[in-house]
């Protein structure tokens, strides 16, 4: 009979234990749900969130190169090597603009090119390393790159030529208005090279200006005192 009552006894506590086990874990479980609620990050707001594009290459930055597209390079019409050795440097900044002609009206009929090469040639019979100019602008309005703009040019005597681009137009201008394509062609380039050099209204000349001379003729420099607004 004892016996059977201490049988009964342990199986009670056994149920017991049990039980608080039971308790345990379900208390155990809700307070890790709830630690765990409290330790997890919440997302940021989607405003918040940096966009995500796919495929997104980041482009390393390039260095944008100057339009040389609206004027004929030099290596369309010369031959000529640049004397190196007796050429300087263009001094920065290029703060001004000369505007010459030819003095020739037959220079502006004809081959442009072969009238650039006669140039060439007579310039560097006086010495100088290619042609004195840095663009020459035909009668129809193209343009040509004479002396390369990293040059110092020889168009306007000595330190006048310092930061100093020089422009000549075929033709005799003293005798008659320069050609609407010639002037149009004059006006662009002018134009384009005082935005890209940042080039003020005021820096621009006539060869005049430098040295007692006719250039670039009456009609050229009326042109110029036009541009300027004189």
């Amino acid at each position: 009979m004892l016996t059977h009552r201490l049988r009964l006894h342990h199986l009670a506590l056994l149920l017991v234990v049990s039980c608080l086990a039971v308790i345990g874990c379900v208390r155990g479980d809700h307070n890790g749900a709830e630690l765990d609620a409290i330790m997890r990050p919440k997302n940021p707001p989607a405003e918040l969130q940096a966009p995500v594009v796919e495929g997104a290459v980041a482009k390393p930055a390039t260095r944008e190169l100057p339009d040389t597209s609206w004027y004929r390079p030099r290596s369309a019409w010369s031959a000529q090597v640049i004397d190196n050795s007796n050429i300087d440097p263009m001094v920065k900044p290029i703060y001004r603009i000369t505007v010459h002609h030819s003095g020739d009206a037959s220079d502006a009929t004809g081959d442009p090119e072969a009238h650039l090469r006669q140039f060439e040639r007579a310039h560097k019979d006086k010495g100088w390393a290619c042609i004195g100019y840095h663009f020459v602008i035909a009668r129809d309005g193209t343009v040509f790159e004479a002396r390369p703009i990293k040059y110092q040019g020889a168009h306007a005597t000595g330190d006048n030529n310092i930061g100093n681009i020089g422009i000549c137009l075929l033709g005799n201008f003293d005798e008659r208005p320069i050609p609407p394509a010639q002037r149009k062609s004059l006006e662009l380039t002018v134009d384009r090279l005082r935005k890209q050099y940042r080039i003020k209204p005021n820096e621009l000349f006539g060869h005049r200006d430098f040295k007692t001379t006719d250039c670039p003729g009456r009609y050229a420099m009326q042109w110029v005192e036009s541009y300027k607004g004189d």
